[in-house]
């Protein structure tokens, strides 16, 4: 299987992120996340890395109105010690100017203060997009079957309208966007959070069926998206499903809620798949409550292969550092029917 990398995501690494109260945290999104992915792949002879390729600005900034102002905030600090917050975010009814991409209405962009911008900030997330549009070119020209995408910054939590949760472009909307011209597209999210800005990127097109298992919103982030009651708008009415589960959360019932799913891929009959593969569902993960071991991952790689489809797999969350590169590894060879 091949993996796409593309940079050193050492080049942006936030240290401070403010979150339920006045206390700064340390954010767990750090650039060694990625290494100890590439570390476990790496001795595995299945797992081949290549580089992504470049492509066109316009790709990612069509989708994502924030794009410029991410730009042009990286651009405008001074060094790579500068973290950048919004520090207003202004509600309905706001005098909006029409062209808001000065660092200075941040607020209008980001829903939260857990995703600052750094210098190399919009760099690293533009490499992101293209290791998932990297992936999803191979799967367009039949060249692979499946890939995974190594992606930092996660991108779910971005979307239409806004960024937030240590996301900035949506790499795996963005690689969903590039593939509809050849045919339908299903996303889902394994993420512990609900993918809210997946979501509502397609929540009105209904030749994209998005889906999603994930800890419940009524307790854990993004607290007002992920409801099992969103079932897609319009004329995608249908096309979206949720799957909130609760704390403590094992393998039965989550394997069970992602069989929920798949038949309801199977009825859609996708071209593609693009798995949006967050491992913050471990049982040891410090900011998930679900109870799935190392080795449960293997299973849940295989649930996936049955749909038989061309698949991109773009990684999201997963925090502890300890077990992330065995989890991706089990997740990836179970999908590959191998142990």
């Amino acid at each position: 299987m091949k993996v796409i990398e593309k940079y050193n995501d050492s080049l942006h690494n936030p240290y401070w992120k403010y979150q339920l109260g006045p206390e700064a945290y340390e954010v767990k999104d750090t650039p060694q996340r990625v290494e100890e992915i590439k570390k476990v792949l790496r001795t595995d002879g299945r797992f081949e890395f290549i580089t992504a390729q470049t492509f066109p600005e316009r790709l990612i900034a069509k989708l994502h109105p924030y794009h410029d102002y991410i730009f042009n905030t990286s651009q405008s600090l001074k060094d790579d010690k500068e973290e950048f917050y919004p520090d207003l975010f202004p509600g309905e009814g706001a005098h909006l100017k029409k062209k808001a991409d000065s660092p200075l209405w941040g607020g209008i962009w980001c829903t939260d203060a857990v995703t600052p911008i750094k210098k190399k900030t919009y760099e690293v997330a533009r490499a992101s997009a293209e290791t998932a549009l990297t992936g999803a070119k191979l799967l367009r020209e039949g060249k692979e079957q499946a890939v995974y995408a190594l992606c930092r910054p996660s991108g779910h939590h971005a979307g239409p309208r806004v960024f937030g949760g240590y996301c900035y472009f949506n790499n795996a909307a963005t690689a969903a966007e590039y593939l509809l011209s050849s045919g339908k597209v299903a996303i889902v999210d394994i993420d512990y959070h609900h993918g809210n800005g997946t979501q509502e990127f397609f929540d009105e097109i209904k030749s994209v069926f998005t889906s999603s298992i994930h800890g419940n919103p009524e307790f854990e982030y993004p607290y007002f998206w992920g409801y099992s009651e969103e079932k897609g708008k319009g004329q995608a009415i249908g096309t979206n499903h949720n799957e909130p589960l609760p704390a403590g959360t094992q393998l039965k019932a989550y394997s069970q809620a992602l069989e929920r799913i798949l038949h309801q891929i199977q009825s859609f009959s996708p071209s593609y798949l693009i798995i949006s593969a967050g491992f913050d569902t471990h049982e040891t993960d410090p900011i998930g409550s679900f109870k799935l071991k190392t080795d449960d991952y293997t299973q849940i790689g295989r649930q996936f292969k049955s749909l038989g489809l061309p698949t991109l797999i773009c990684q999201e969350g997963g925090y502890n550092l300890n077990v992330i590169g065995e989890c991706v590894k089990n997740f990836l060879s179970g999908f590959l029917d191998q142990s």
